[in-house]
């Protein structure tokens, strides 16, 4: 039988400024009794590992690196992380990275809509992603990518049935969150999961605020305010339910010249 039924981990994390060792050690405290579960999908907020900092010379890892080796060889969970890399020719790029179960490639989301004040250190990238996870599409995006619905409209037309958008997106534009998240799931016509920080860094308020969003556009999860890391089961039989009986999607994906 065709898997339909994901368990998605939302952490809501209140991220160290600055600090990645003492952030890691933290999240792999929290994370600690976390079960070993291949069909799970852990996703943590937008550069976790240093908060939402434009001077990130010296805290940047390269791909491989600490965080992303300790969370592939500590957990027997499949996880997004939401980190900034250094790559091989020095760029710096703002990443969701989807560490698969045993220790299969990962694949990398390189943030196309970097903040106004991130474009002084980080490289936009260039291309939507999308990978399999349980036989589900999931398309991860970042943050500002949330403001662009083109960015969902290419996920969608590589089968995106599931959005995953992490965040570092402050207090004073929380209404936006929320109103986007659901936004991009009704027109999208799939599940919208948004994973935001919480806490306090010498610039912002987090307000955190995940959700998760059904392809109806109804709230099915709200994290509130404080850190928690959350089970929330979603049924893609849902989406591919939805589009069939209201095919919004299908009608666009046929008259691409309209897009």
């Amino acid at each position: 039988m065709k898997v339909t039924i994901i368990p998605i981990l939302l952490v809501q994390f209140d991220v160290l400024w600055r600090n990645p060792d003492g952030n890691l050690s933290r999240l792999q405290s929290q994370l600690a009794d976390i079960e070993s579960d291949e069909r799970q999908l852990l996703i943590l907020p937008e550069m976790v590992s240093t908060g939402f900092t434009d001077d990130l010379d010296s805290l940047v890892e390269a791909p491989k690196g600490p965080w992303e080796s300790s969370l592939s060889s500590g957990l027997a969970v499949p996880t997004i992380l939401g980190i900034a890399r250094r790559q091989p020719d020095g760029t710096i790029t703002n990443e969701a990275v989807y560490l698969p179960p045993s220790h299969s490639e990962e694949t990398a989301y390189r943030k196309i809509r970097p903040f106004r004040s991130e474009h002084k250190v980080v490289t936009a990238g260039s291309d939507v992603i999308t990978f399999d996870h349980q036989g589900v599409c999931f398309c991860p995006l970042i943050c500002y990518d949330l403001r662009f619905p083109e960015l969902f409209r290419a996920g969608l037309r590589q089968g995106a049935e599931v959005f995953v958008v992490i965040a570092s997106w402050p207090a004073p534009r929380q209404h936006h969150w929320e109103l986007l998240l659901q936004a991009r799931a009704v027109e999208s016509q799939a599940y919208v999961i948004g994973v935001n920080r919480c806490g306090n860094d010498p610039n912002f308020h987090y307000a955190g605020g995940s959700m998760v969003i059904d392809p109806l556009g109804e709230i099915v999860y709200h994290a509130g305010e404080s850190e928690s890391i959350t089970r929330v089961e979603i049924d893609v039989q849902r989406v591919r339910d939805w589009r069939a009986e209201f095919p919004a999607i299908k009608d666009y994906l046929d008259q691409p010249g309209l897009a």
